[in-house]
């Protein structure tokens, strides 16, 4: 009997923006069609708000400063010498292991370097393939479905698109505009409306070009033997969502398929973190999880059998572009943020402070962060609130705050010992700097996020 084939299909920056998840009128009808098909995760986050630490995370089960990917791999982080991820133990136990269009967990340009990331064959594996647009990778990647996927031998299949990622460009649908209704964490203001509208102009592309991978592997015949999951790295890139730990920049979408097996139209409201999607595929195949596998295979809970619930999830931001340390735990009722450099604004992205321009991101997210932030999630779920300093509160904070750091602990995190260095080259798109008592926002380079009409 041939092994479960794996399929993975992974966009950048998405978040959970899609109409399975949100009633604003997102267009993504294939991936709608795939969650009424399979089953949704409506409370899955990510272990960090940047591209390639969360993505190391679902490739190993582990924690990014437990695997060593702190920050962005292009930039010089790798994972630590002993580690193994899905690709390369897949391939070790005969799977069959492809990847199509973009990855973010090595930082190889030259294509002779393919077998240190795992994969036996490659449609486009370097960094140098971002700008491959989705419907080119899909249309591979559909061929390969159709006419190259083995029949006797068990695949793993990875596509990664470049897409949602900015730049957005300045094309929207204007008929969609005023439906659009705009989440807390951001002003209400027209230019953010628009800036949505694009946003969802390259969500449509992206959904139209997966809808064709997803239709090639049921005209396959593989289907019925094939788990598809579908998922994201960490939230857009709008300010207080990319590059911080609140909801908007960790909460992210997954959505598995696996007809016969799993129950359409599922939806699942336990708290999942993105480290226990390594687990759950090494459970769902039937290989024994490795010992120092950090996350919790939840296929219990997809096939209905006894399942303990996570009591909280764990996120962590060590270095993006700047280095901006803080870690914290989410439970379903609060979040505990413990900011390891306090006292500057959030981290920036250059893309949406020049499409907004700086004075509207120094009026709206100028402000310093304290060492410590608690939100209540249920009456708050915005996060803008903090109920830190509040003594009725103080019993809460100091329980969630010696759960994060016994976790920290428990899994040797290094930033319990100090700053933690960058390893290679820095990257300055944009950042703070502090003016007569208050924080100017400076963008070093033309992003071409050009203000729309």
């Amino acid at each position: 009997m041939v092994k479960l084939n794996i399929v993975e299909i992974i966009w950048h920056d998405l978040g959970d923006w899609l109409s399975c998840y949100k009633k604003d009128p997102i267009p993504s009808p294939s991936l709608q069609k795939m969650a009424e098909e399979g089953v949704v995760f409506e409370n899955h986050f990510c272990t960090a708000p940047q591209c390639s630490p969360s993505r190391s995370s679902i490739m190993t089960g582990r924690y990014p400063h437990s695997n060593g990917i702190m920050g962005l791999t292009h930039r010089g982080w790798e994972y630590n010498k002993e580690e193994k991820d899905l690709p390369h133990l897949l391939t070790e136990i005969g799977y069959n292991t492809y990847l199509f269009g973009h990855q973010h967990e090595y930082n190889y340009e030259d294509e002779d370097k393919l077998a240190q990331m795992g994969y036996q064959h490659s449609y486009s594996s370097s960094w140098r393939s971002w700008p491959w647009p989705c419907d080119k990778i899909a249309k591979m990647a559909s061929r390969f479905f159709k006419e190259e996927a083995p029949r006797k031998q068990p695949f793993f299949v990875s596509i990664g698109y470049g897409e949602v990622h900015r730049n957005y460009g300045t094309k929207y649908d204007p008929e969609i505009l005023n439906k659009i209704t705009i989440p807390g964490f951001l002003p209400n203001l027209e230019i953010v409306q628009k800036d949505i509208a694009t946003f969802y102009e390259n969500i449509k592309r992206a959904d139209l070009a997966t809808g064709h991978i997803l239709e090639a592997i049921r005209k396959s015949g593989l289907e019925e033997n094939t788990l598809v999951f579908f998922t994201t790295d960490h939230g857009p890139e709008f300010p207080r969502a990319k590059m911080t730990l609140y909801d908007p920049g960790i909460k992210t979408a997954l959505i598995m398929k696996y007809p016969g097996r799993l129950k359409p139209g599922k939806r699942i409201k336990q708290l999942i973190s993105n480290v226990d999607i390594f687990p759950t595929i090494l459970e769902a195949i039937g290989i024994q999880i490795p010992e120092n596998v950090q996350g919790k295979s939840f296929w219990p809970l997809l096939l209905e059998k006894e399942y303990t619930p996570r009591e909280e999830i764990y996120a962590e931001l060590t270095w993006h572009t700047l280095y901006d340390p803080m870690r914290a735990i989410r439970t379903t009722r609060y979040k505990y943020i413990y900011n390891f450099q306090p006292g500057y604004p959030i981290l920036m992205g250059g893309p949406p402070a020049q499409r907004y321009g700086v004075k509207m991101i120094e009026k709206y997210y100028g402000q310093p962060r304290p060492k410590e932030e608690l939100y209540d999630l249920k009456n708050d779920p915005w996060e803008k609130n903090n109920l830190a300093g509040k003594n009725e509160y103080k019993k809460i904070k100091a329980e969630l705050c010696n759960r994060l750091m016994s976790f920290l602990k428990e899994t040797k995190d290094p930033i319990l010992k100090g700053p933690i260095p960058h390893p290679g080259k820095k990257g300055y798109e944009c950042f703070w700097v502090k003016e007569d008592e208050q924080f100017k926002l400076k963008i070093t380079r033309d992003f071409k996020e050009y203000p729309l009409k």
